[in-house]
């Protein structure tokens, strides 16, 4: 099976070290490990398969953090908020009844991660985070009703809360470093400004040029399992796309302006997956148009949708 994300395993690597133990209680994470969170334990996989150790990368990764900048402080935030979502895989529902006699959902007060995940987010109270996950607001008319969900659609809530959480620190982090860069760089062209003027008279002006880059693309591995996620579906799309762009244009593209151009060259043939990409993302027929389709409709279920999707 897969991992998650590598810094919950590197969390979880120190969690029973003496040294830091005031540090790992506050995270509380304290003699915990990746069998005890749900974020971690459900591919039963948790060791690196490459022989390296988590408490190695995770020394690596403070290393980097310093860096580029990130004060001791910025970085305890940091792994405040993974281990928050930690404890809130680990958060489950119940049905109660209201004073008008409905069911509705509850977070379980009992469960131990409650305490952790609003301790950590910096929740005021556990109420304030069970009326954002068990209930949404609707606004009619100038007026702002509250209607209360199941446990599936409250458990649905806790994945996109997590998700959205997860991926607002990945892009903080890639802002922050970005910054650090650009400053250095900044700096740098400041120095060698300085330098020149010096070197030339202080009548000189040199004009700061604009900082080269490299663009790196990391294209995610082309995986099939058993069981697919719909995650596994959505890095195995992206791939797709990017072999198509790479087709079009360093096959498709060039060998049209060497026909253009009259140059003698052998015609180099290759896979076309337009019909992959037209199953996934075609208007009204591709299964994620058809998600977007059902998504919109009221009181739309998985069965309604794996019904749409055999129709076309």
């Amino acid at each position: 099976g897969e991992r998650n994300y590598h810094i919950f395993y590197e969390l979880l690597s120190s969690s029973s070290s003496r040294p830091r133990k005031d540090e790992l209680t506050k995270l509380h994470i304290w003699g915990k490990t990746p069998q005890d969170f749900q974020m971690t334990n459900q591919s039963h996989t948790y060791d690196r398969r490459d022989g390296v150790t988590d408490k190695e990368t995770f020394q690596d990764l403070r290393q980097a953090l310093d860096t580029v900048g990130f004060t001791s402080q910025e970085q305890r935030e940091l792994f405040t908020v993974s281990c928050a979502l930690l404890h809130a895989s680990n958060l489950t529902f119940c049905t109660t009844m209201t004073s008008s006699g409905d069911e509705v959902s509850e977070l379980h007060k009992d469960n131990p991660s409650l305490a952790a995940a609003v301790d950590l987010w910096g929740v005021s109270n556990s109420q304030v985070l069970n009326d954002a996950l068990c209930r949404c607001a609707i606004e009619a008319a100038g007026e702002t009703l509250f209607k209360y969900m199941s446990i599936a659609q409250a458990e649905k809530a806790l994945q996109a809360l997590i998700k959205a959480t997860y991926g607002a620190l990945f892009t903080y982090i890639v802002n922050r470093v970005n910054h650090s860069i650009l400053k250095r760089r900044e700096q740098q062209l400041l120095d060698d400004e300085e330098e020149d003027d010096h070197s030339q008279g202080s009548g000189s002006t040199v004009m700061a040029s604009t900082a080269a880059c490299i663009g790196v693309l990391d294209i995610f591995g082309f995986e099939s399992f058993k069981t697919n996620s719909f995650e596994q579906l959505c890095i195995n799309y992206c791939n797709e796309a990017l072999q198509q762009q790479f087709n079009k244009f360093v096959f498709k593209l060039e060998q049209e302006e060497y026909e253009r151009e009259g140059i003698e060259w052998s015609f180099i043939t290759f896979p076309d997956n337009q019909d992959v990409l037209d199953l996934i993302d075609k208007k009204h027929t591709g299964i994620l148009s058809l998600l977007d389709e059902q998504c919109r409709v009221p009181r739309s279920s998985d069965q309604a949708y794996a019904r749409a999707t055999y129709e076309k």
